[in-house]
Order: C-alpha cells, then sequence, then structure tokens
C-alpha cells in the first residue's frame, strides 16, 4: 500500500512570497568594520563642540542606538537619528539654524526626549518630505565623515604596529647579531 503524501496544513494567516533572490554575503571585512564603526566611529559635531558628547551620557547613547538600529545604518550608509540631532545642536550653539533646520532639530529632539519636549513647550512640528530629504542629506554626510576618519584611524594605527613590529625586528636583531634583512 503506497503512502499518500498529506495536504498542507491550512494558513492561520497569509504569507508573504518568500524572497528567493539571493543576497549579498558579508565579508570578515564587513563585518569587522561594521563592529569597528559601532563602537570606535568618531562623533562627528560641529568644530570646537566636540566635548558635547561627553554631557548627557551622549556618548554611550550614541552607541546603543547604533546597535539597535545596526541593519538601518549600513544598508541605507547613514548614521542614526540621535547623532544627527546631536551634529545639528553643536552646529546651533556656533550658528542659528534657518527655520527648516530648528524644525528638524525640533522634531528629532521630540522623538529622542519627548516628555522634556513637553516641559520646554515645544510644539509639534509639521513634518514634510522636503524636511525628511534634508535630513536624510545629513544623516548620509554624517556616516560618510565618520567612516572616512575610522578608516583614516584604523590605517594610522596598523602603520604604527607595523613600525613598531619593525622596530622590535630590527633590536631583535641587533641584539642576538643577526645580519641581513630586518
Amino acid at each position: 500500500m503506497a503512502k499518500r503524501a498529506k495536504p498542507p496544513a491550512p494558513s492561520l494567516f497569509p504569507l508573504p512570497p518568500e524572497d528567493v533572490s539571493p543576497q549579498p554575503e558579508e565579508t570578515t571585512e564587513d563585518v569587522v568594520e561594521q563592529m569597528m564603526y559601532f563602537v570606535a566611529a568618531p562623533y562627528v559635531t560641529w568644530p570646537g563642540y566636540e566635548d558635547i558628547y561627553q554631557a548627557n551620557d551622549n556618548r554611550q547613547k550614541a552607541i546603543v542606538h547604533r546597535l539597535a538600529h545596526h541593519k538601518e545604518i549600513f544598508e541605507a550608509k547613514h548614521c542614526t537619528e540621535f547623532e544627527a540631532m546631536l551634529y545639528i545642536s553643536t552646529a546651533t550653539l556656533a550658528h542659528p539654524p534657518s527655520h527648516k533646520w530648528f524644525e528638524i532639530y525640533m522634531w528629532l529632539f521630540r522623538r529622542w526626549n519627548p516628555k522634556l519636549a513637553d516641559e520646554c513647550g515645544f510644539e509639534e512640528v509639521r513634518w514634510t518630505q522636503n524636511h525628511q530629504e534634508d535630513l536624510t542629506r545629513l544623516r548620509i554626510w554624517i556616516f560618510r565623515v565618520q567612516m572616512t576618519r575610522l578608516k583614516a584611524k584604523l590605517k594610522q594605527s596598523k602603520e604604527a604596529h607595523d613600525t613598531k613590529a619593525r622596530e622590535e625586528r630590527e633590536v631583535q636583531a641587533f641584539l642576538f647579531g643577526q645580519k641581513g634583512n630586518t
């Protein structure tokens, strides 16, 4: 007697079609770059206001936001909204913002600290596509600056490590009387 295949169980809710398109595989370099970004990427502020990240534990908050939004950061290649808000905040310390950038800052501030925004009497901002486009451009720019500075920092660190290793080989060659290539 041949076994008959069981019919599929009825679905409780409709499932979306499976995405069968091949996804690019992440290389080890990509994973290392992402981890270095989350932990060591510099914080971009208006020049002269770098210490703002130390106030109110903003540095730790930025790392938490980076980790919470890690997929979005590397898919869209932009920083978190929290880091954009801090950049705008430091820029306003040097120059008064335009009305549009004030609204973008207020919108971000309300998203990250609604209780304080209410206490300060900040009104809701009517968010437009134009606001979103400007914020997205800023976030992409900050991400690019962060990656450029991070890569330079890593390159400098590697060069320092290579120099130290070469010096150690030279000292060993001197101490042990080896001649030739060092």
